[in-house]
């Protein structure tokens, strides 16, 4: 039996027990609420009211689109539920579980939530089995908390611990802050320890929006672990918004790792704004690592904007080291909208490596816009540590661009660039034809960039096609001795 037809079997089932239900007397969803009215109560339908709703149920569920079948039966639940809710729920009982169940479940609380909360409640507790179904008390205890925050409180002891506590602990202190910060504070802080840290950090992440060195200091007295590193980021985030100097003296304070990064970073952004100089202070404060040497990326951002020349000029005065190595990369980039300037710049640079690094950078950089360009500039520098990367990056958008062009460069390439510039096409090549490759590669005048580039497609034949790869090579023109070195990888 397929799946539409057993899902449509269980709604008819459903249906059933539902006819059956109606047809002796029945009482709608009781209101134990106080303040509900017995006139709100959703009214008995009997069945001859319910064949519209039963029959766009049973035609929703046979419908073989996912999406259009989630919208249909969506859409006739609905309808079922606001005729008569014990028809709806008896409907809900029988669904397979899985989207169109979670769809129908949470329609049901939705709309019980408002009429009667402790029935909703408890059927939620009843129903409710899945982290993704836990939502749902998001959403119930916003709408507690807006009508009444002590209520809601009251109304925890009826959640169970996990995901669904969670949730509804978050709606209700955030609600609860927005309308009443001191007392929302002081409900959480008196929590058992195993609410008080997402009441807490929900309750701050509010309070952030308005006043984050209030938050900055509650957190450390009142959270610890992943939800302390949470709201200090937050917090610092509002904060840099408004004082970027006073969030830049608290960064150094924050423990090593994500979370300092990535406010130093902001921090260093909004600094570099209004004063270099200030966000050049704030980075020296850092310890050294990938915190400061990413945030001396923004400043150089920013910098670059309105002062290129000074922006270069402090890179260029940095102590040779890795952080200055990484800086003239990154500014490299930056400038290379103007590659002469750029070479002329990076070609000054007094350390060997912070030069070779720019020139790689600019190389890609340029090859972006006008590849051709870039691949003849970096094919005339010396074999080196800048120049191979320089070459081959460049080279890589070029074949990506006009394969034919590169082809013809690269043949035409003088035996110390040749065999490097060769072996780093050939893969790419291959990738699309690997027997042209492979025929263009043998033509090559230059012994090792012919023996480079047949290895280096051949390779790659091989890890997409071995079969078609092997024989290829079982009758290929080449030397024994080469074929069997060829054999060695797939050998493997």
């Amino acid at each position: 039996m397929n799946r539409r037809r057993f899902f449509a079997l269980l709604i008819a089932a459903a249906l059933g027990a539902v006819a059956t239900l109606l047809l002796r007397p029945s009482a709608p969803f009781a209101a134990s609420s106080p303040s509900v009215s017995p006139s709100r109560s959703i009214a008995v339908v009997r069945p001859a009211d319910l064949t519209a709703e039963h029959a766009a149920l049973v035609a929703a569920s046979q419908l073989a689109d996912p999406r259009g079948r989630a919208r249909a039966l969506g859409q006739a639940f609905q309808a079922l539920l606001e005729r008569d809710a014990e028809a709806a729920l008896l409907a809900l009982r029988a669904l397979p579980r899985g989207a169109d169940y979670d769809t129908a479940l949470f329609l049901l609380l939705e709309a019980l939530h408002r009429r009667d909360p402790d029935r909703a409640l408890a059927l939620a507790r009843e129903l409710v089995t899945t982290r993704e179904q836990a939502a749902i008390y998001n959403v119930l205890f916003d709408t507690f908390a807006r009508e009444n925050p002590a209520t809601a409180s009251a109304r925890l002891a009826l959640v169970p611990a996990g995901p669904a506590r969670e949730n509804a602990l978050r709606a209700l202190a955030g609600v609860w802050l927005r309308a009443d910060a001191p007392a929302a504070l002081a409900w959480a802080q008196q929590l058992p320890s195993a609410d008080r840290a997402p009441a807490l950090e929900s309750a701050l992440h509010e309070l952030a929006r308005t006043e984050p060195l209030q938050v900055i200091e509650l957190a450390h007295i009142s959270l610890t672990g992943p939800a302390l590193e949470r709201t200090l980021f937050l917090a610092l985030q509002k904060l840099t918004l408004t004082d970027p100097a006073a969030a830049a003296g608290l960064v150094p304070l924050l423990p090593a790792g994500d979370t300092q990064t990535r406010v130093a970073l902001d921090v260093a952004r909004a600094l570099a704004v209004k004063n270099p100089a200030a966000a050049l202070d704030f980075i020296a404060q850092l310890p050294s690592g990938s915190a400061s040497t990413l945030a001396l990326n923004n400043v150089l951002v920013s910098w670059v904007a309105t002062a290129p020349a000074a922006a270069a000029q402090y890179v260029a005065a940095l102590p040779p080291s890795p952080a200055q190595d990484a800086a003239a990369a990154h500014l490299a980039g930056l400038l290379a909208r103007e590659p002469a300037n750029a070479l002329a710049w990076a070609q000054s640079l007094s350390a060997a490596t912070a030069r070779e690094a720019a020139l790689v950078t600019i190389a890609s950089a340029w090859a972006q816009a006008d590849p051709a360009a870039a691949t003849r500039w970096a094919s005339t520098q010396v074999v080196g540590a800048a120049a191979t990367p320089a070459l081959t990056g460049a080279l890589s958008y070029w074949t990506l661009a006009d394969a034919a062009a590169a082809r013809d460069f690269v043949a035409s390439l003088p035996a110390a660039t040749q065999t490097v510039a060769a072996a780093s096409i050939a893969p790419q090549l291959a990738q699309r034809d690997p027997a042209a490759t492979l025929a263009w590669a043998q033509t090559l005048a230059v012994p090792a960039a012919r023996e480079a580039a047949v290895a280096a497609a051949y390779a790659r034949w091989f890890d997409n096609a071995p079969a078609a790869a092997r024989t290829w090579l079982d009758a290929a023109n080449l030397p024994n001795e080469f074929k069997n070195r060829l054999r060695l990888p797939a050998a493997r």
